[in-house]
């Protein structure tokens, strides 16, 4: 199976700096000085186990969560921001932790514990927004901060599919209540590379829509090219999630993603298509309940394509507001039954009277995990 994993991370670091008037006023802790600053910073912390029934093998696909029979620091997180509706502000977020290393290789910026998600400045007047730096993308329904994910693992869209991050200028125009636009320019746009290495850019537009107050519709394309001279990889990515908040305890969503690979790129003609439908339901105060399931096509250009189903439930236990515990059970499976998934080894005859240990792989493969994760 032909797997593009693409990550990107999120967290924050920055200075305080123009908080000198708080000095005017009675210090009564940091919340008192970031408040009447205007500047906000939260953050999290996550923790998990995971094993997988496959041999020990990590499990095929998967990057924040490929890895089993292992506990995991996943995410250390925080966020400054200062981002007034008029004028000037800014916002940094960085994530350490596993998350990150892998973040860090994704994008061949080595194996630090430590990468920086965003950190953008912006200006707004009216209805305009206008951003630039590094943020996150507009796409997709899941993120990268474990403490608004939905479930402990990701989607194969989100991993195969989607570009996370960006690096570039990003403007947005509120219409009315209705309709919001946005409109971009960035660098590579599968990549979200934060360094870019050619002039060819990648386009970025879209719209917000709230037709009804209970539904929610995202639709965004990005088109671009990358590559040097005379290797122009062409790439364009179509997205649209919709939102539906059935009661105060129950939400449903939609989320489809297609990708194609065109030009005279590595990858001329591959495609990847999918969708994804979610539910969640909040039980009691406690309890609350989550389901995913998802379809995925990638069709390499002159290869064979892979189909991959997964499903997904989640039991999210809240015993204070500021933590959750989230177990997990998934399952993945090739619709088309081919062995993609790995499976420890397999041992064959070499003919000699010896032996060759291979990679063994299987149809299918499913895990369950526990994550804790603390928000401040």
């Amino acid at each position: 199976m032909r797997t593009h994993f693409k990550l990107l991370s999120v967290a924050g670091l920055a200075c305080f700096s123009g908080i000198a008037s708080a000095a005017d006023a009675p210090l009564t802790g940091l919340s008192k000085v970031l408040d009447e600053s205007g500047i906000t910073a939260t953050g999290y912390l996550s923790a998990s186990y995971q094993t997988g029934f496959n041999n020990g093998s990590a499990l095929g696909g998967r990057t924040f969560d490929g890895q089993t029979d292992s506990f995991t620091f996943n995410q250390a997180g925080i966020t400054i921001s200062k981002l007034p509706t008029e004028g000037f502000g800014a916002l940094v977020n960085v994530i350490a932790g596993d998350d990150a290393s892998i973040i860090n290789g994704s994008y061949g910026d080595g194996s630090s514990k430590f990468n920086v998600t965003q950190a953008f400045v912006q200006y707004a007047v009216g209805g305009l927004t206008v951003i630039g730096g590094r943020y996150v993308t507009l796409a997709g329904y899941e993120v990268i901060n474990d403490s608004a994910s939905p479930h402990i693992s990701r989607s194969f869209l989100f991993q195969n599919a989607e570009p996370l991050v960006h690096t570039g200028v990003r403007a947005s125009y509120k219409l009315n209540d209705l309709v919001t636009g946005y409109l971009g320019v960035a660098n590579s746009a599968f990549s979200g590379a934060a360094s870019d290495d050619n002039k060819l850019k990648t386009i970025e537009a879209g719209v917000a829509l709230t037709p009804i107050a209970p539904l929610s519709v995202g639709i965004y394309d990005y088109y671009g090219i990358d590559g040097g001279s005379g290797s122009h990889q062409k790439t364009n990515y179509f997205d649209v999630v919709a939102a539906y908040k059935i009661s105060d305890d129950a939400t449903v969503a939609l989320n489809g993603d297609y990708l194609r690979y065109f030009g005279q790129g590595s990858t001329p003609g591959v495609e990847v298509k999918g969708i994804a439908a979610y539910g969640s339901y909040q039980l009691t105060e406690l309890v609350g309940l989550r389901g995913r399931v998802e379809y995925v096509k990638i069709d390499p250009n002159g290869a064979k394509s892979d189909s991959v189903q997964t499903y997904t439930g989640t039991v999210v236990f809240s015993p204070a507001k500021s933590f959750d515990i989230l177990a997990e059970v998934r399952y993945d499976t090739d619709k088309k039954s081919y062995s993609i998934f790995p499976n420890g080894t397999s041992t064959v005859s070499n003919g000699e009277g010896g032996t060759i240990t291979s990679p063994a792989f299987k149809d299918s493969q499913g895990d369950v995990a526990l994550k804790v994760i603390y928000k401040f």
